[in-house]
């Protein structure tokens, strides 16, 4: 047990500079459903990477029911309240603090006030603006679960750097795959911006039945038809979430889950996730979260955290 302000140094602790950088500094971590382990597992994966050499910042957008700073056993004096409540200019990282470990700092959640819950547009382009400028390798966001707006869109920061965290039950991948719809539907009608096809997307369960409608309506010719069914497509399969299983008891397991998400999205939605890996269940991750250690940290030796080093050396951070 480590005691208050005690830093723990992590082994390979030298700044990897001679690997290479991965493409996006950005890790978005999304869940279409409450409890399937989504700030655990962005805890656990930003020590671990953390603990290879790569400067890392966490940070906790969960606007409604922040809890990082438990999981992680932080505390820190500057909220993200402070960012969303002062003017447009306002910068991220005057918020960044220093944790136990070494290369790892955080940006720690909101109190959860309704004020800070509901950003304004101009605060959420500013908050995903001032993301990409923090001074670090990666930049891991937790964020809130469900589909709502604000997490919708920050989940869309990135096409290919979205990681969904599910559970082998189905219901938690049927709330995954509407999660992935709510995204894909956010990002057509941003891309659009047009009423009209805002209505068409409330009015279809699938893209293929979206299309269809698309390629009959009278609101728009037939070229703009055509161009604009070419264009959904590319959106749908520029769209690459990767998929994390969490709690399997067996590989086998975890592989079902994610082939019966990767078909559905594929079929309704178009879009082609990447599986990056998955978590064993075990018993001890509840203790290490009430303990406010990260398992990669109290039990190294577990096949939970070999996982977790598996899923880092596949986003690129070896």
């Amino acid at each position: 047990m480590f005691t208050e302000g005690e830093t723990l140094t992590l082994a390979e602790n030298q700044h990897p500079a001679s690997r290479g950088q991965p493409a996006s500094n950005l890790l978005i971590v999304g869940g279409g459903k409450g409890g399937v382990g989504k700030t655990c597992f962005a805890v656990n994966i930003a020590v671990a990477i953390a603990r290879k050499g790569w400067r890392v910042v966490l940070v906790d957008a969960d606007l409604s029911c922040s809890n990082i700073e438990d999981v992680l056993g932080a505390a820190s004096s500057s909220r993200l309240d402070e960012f969303f409540r002062t003017r447009e200019d306002s910068e991220l990282a005057r918020l960044v603090s220093d944790t136990r470990y070494e290369n790892l700092r955080l940006i720690s959640g909101t109190t959860g006030l309704l004020d800070v819950a509901n950003p304004r547009r101009q605060q959420k382009s500013a908050f995903m603006r001032e993301l990409r400028r923090l001074d670090a390798d990666l930049v891991i966001v937790d964020l809130d679960a469900g589909a709502h707006l604000n997490t919708l869109d920050f989940f869309l920061m990135t096409d290919t750097q979205g990681v969904l965290i599910i559970n082998p039950e189905k219901t938690s991948i049927d709330n995954a795959y509407k999660f992935l719809r709510a995204a894909l539907f956010r990002k057509i009608e941003r891309f659009y911006q047009a009423p009209e096809v805002a209505m068409l997307l409330k009015r279809n369960q699938t893209l293929p039945e979206f299309l269809e409608r698309v390629s009959k309506t009278t609101v728009f010719s037939k070229a703009t038809r055509e161009q604009v069914c070419g264009e959904i497509v590319a959106l749908a399969r520029a769209l690459k979430p990767k998929i994390v299983v969490n709690r399997a008891h067996t590989p086998y397991e975890a592989q079902v889950a994610a082939n019966i998400l990767c078909k559905l999205a594929n079929q309704d939605l178009m879009i082609r996730p990447d599986r990056l890996g998955f978590l064993f269940f075990d018993r001890h991750v509840t203790e290490a979260v009430n303990s406010g250690v990260p398992f990669v940290v109290s039990h190294p030796k577990l096949k939970i955290s070999s996982c977790v080093g598996d899923i880092a050396n596949r986003l690129g951070y070896l």
